[in-house]
Formats: C-alpha cells, sequence, structure tokens
C-alpha cells in the first residue's frame, strides 16, 4: 500500500502539474521537462523509498547486487529484447499484405529502422524501464508473490500499472471540467491499456521468475517494448499507428497458451521470485 501511494502521488501529482502549466492554471515557470522525468521515475523512487523503509541497508544492498548480476542467459536478453518487437512485424507484415499500411520495402530503410530500435531500446531502457521497473518488479511484485498466487499477483499488477499510465491530455481535460470529454477519452484508452498489460505483464511475471527476478531483464524488456512501437511508427511512416493496438492486444492474448500454463507451474514448483535477496 505505501508503495502505490507514493507511486501514484509522485507521478500522478506532477502530471496534475504539467497540465495545470500546460493549461495557465499555473503561472509560475515551471520546467515541464522535469515534471516529466518526476512522473516517469516515480515508481522507482516510491520502490526505493519502500525498499528502505521496509528492508533498509539489507534491502539496498540486494537491489544493487541484482542490478550488477549480468550473467544470465543470452536467451532471455534476446526474449527481452525481440519479443514485441517480433509481434509488431507480424502485425506489420500482416496489415501489408492487406493493403491497409506501406511498409516500406527498401532494405536500407529497414536496416535504418533497426539500428533506430537499437538506439531507441538503450534510450527507453534508460528512461522508462530504469524509471519504473525498480518499483514494479524490485518492489512490488515479489511482495504480490508472496501472498498470491502467481496468476493473480498478475492480475493485480497489471491492474496497479495501468491505472497509474493516467495520461496528462485526461488530466488537462479534468482540469478544464470537461468530463464528459475526460470519459469519452479515459474509458476506451484504459480499456484497451488493460487489455494489453494483462498478457504483457503475463510474459513479464514469467520471465522474472524464469530468470530469479532479473531487474535487468525487466529494465531492457521494458525499453524494448516501447522501441519497437516507436520502430512501427518509422517503419510504416506514421506518427500515430494506434489502429494496431487491438490486433497487438489479440497476439498477446494468444501468447497466454503458453505464458498462463507456464505461470502456474512455476507456482506449483515454487519457482517465483519473492524477494531480491539470493
Amino acid at each position: 500500500m505505501l508503495f502505490c501511494v507514493l507511486a501514484f502521488s509522485i507521478s500522478w501529482g506532477n502530471k496534475f502539474l504539467f497540465s495545470a502549466v500546460d493549461s495557465g492554471l499555473i503561472n509560475y515557470n515551471i520546467p515541464k521537462g522535469l515534471l516529466q522525468l518526476l512522473a516517469q521515475f516515480g515508481p522507482t523512487i516510491a520502490g526505493l523509498i519502500s525498499i528502505l523503509i521496509v528492508s533498509g541497508k539489507i534491502g539496498f544492498l540486494c537491489l544493487i547486487k541484482n542490478l550488477s548480476r549480468l550473467n544470465i542467459k543470452v536467451k532471455w536478453y534476446l526474449f527481452a529484447l525481440f519479443f514485441e518487437l517480433l509481434i509488431f512485424l507480424i502485425i506489420v507484415l500482416f496489415y501489408h499484405s492487406l493493403n491497409i499500411v506501406d511498409a516500406n520495402k527498401d532494405a536500407i530503410i529497414w536496416l535504418r529502422s533497426i539500428e533506430g530500435f537499437i538506439i531507441n531500446t538503450v534510450y527507453l531502457t534508460l528512461l522508462t524501464g530504469l524509471g519504473e521497473e525498480i518499483g514494479w518488479r524490485g518492489f512490488l511484485l515479489p511482495r504480490l508473490q508472496s501472498c498470491f498466487p502467481v496468476i493473480l499477483s498478475s492480475i493485480i499488477l497489471a491492474l496497479i500499472n495501468s491505472f497509474w499510465h493516467l495520461r496528462t491530455g485526461d488530466i488537462t481535460l479534468i482540469l478544464e471540467g470537461n468530463l464528459s470529454g475526460f470519459w469519452n477519452s479515459f474509458l476506451p484508452n484504459m480499456g484497451l491499456r488493460i487489455l494489453i498489460t494483462i498478457p504483457v505483464i503475463f510474459v513479464i511475471v514469467y520471465l522474472f521468475n524464469a530468470t530469479k527476478g532479473s531487474l535487468i531483464i525487466m529494465i531492457l524488456y521494458h525499453g524494448s517494448s516501447n522501441a519497437s512501437y516507436e520502430w512501427v511508427k518509422e517503419i510504416i511512416g506514421l506518427n500515430d499507428p494506434s489502429f494496431i493496438l487491438p490486433l497487438f492486444a489479440a497476439l498477446l492474448w494468444l501468447t497466454s497458451i503458453f505464458f498462463i500454463p507456464s505461470l502456474i507451474r512455476q507456482g506449483k514448483e515454487k519457482r517465483i521470485t519473492t524477494s531480491l535477496a539470493p
């Protein structure tokens, strides 16, 4: 509970300030870039505070040791890096075959897009991955798995994570008093986010347990996931390819045919991570 209160307060608080500045309700010269950064790092800041309060110096040292553990099997690095990119590639090729999108056929463009994907992965791993994963997977997930069955832990985490992603545009509608506009925007977007996040969390929790709680793999997965969506924008030349997300959600749920039974087996065999301690 402490972690969730902190994570939401830090992130939503800074998002509200950002929207207030953006809509002119606050005239002070508050750097919006700093507000965005603090909002993005809300889960990790909350995770660090929670670890220090709950586990003290020992918990912090366990976190540092976990982050320095790089001797993970190569297959997990490759999985974290390319899993969602492969799904998006299937979607792009499928829509291209139906003439819904025009995927560039120039091999040079494809090679440059992969280069862009790697660069974005590095950048977003440091921003979104490092900004969230110490909280979600470094603190919250192990405690959920110590209290609940692994599938229930995954669903709880998915719902918390989804609602944390309240968009600044929706907050602006609240501040402007446009509640009907807020609900018309919030409900469909949040519904789709939850629909995507639940199967994604199944994948993440499986990967987390399979690597004995490796935060490096979690941070990499998070960064490459965001970079994969940016890759779609580049390869089809659209700034808003959100129309592909329902199919993305469907394919993710299809992968659950494998990941849900695998998670259940992890739980039965006690191969779940409930602490960052080695």
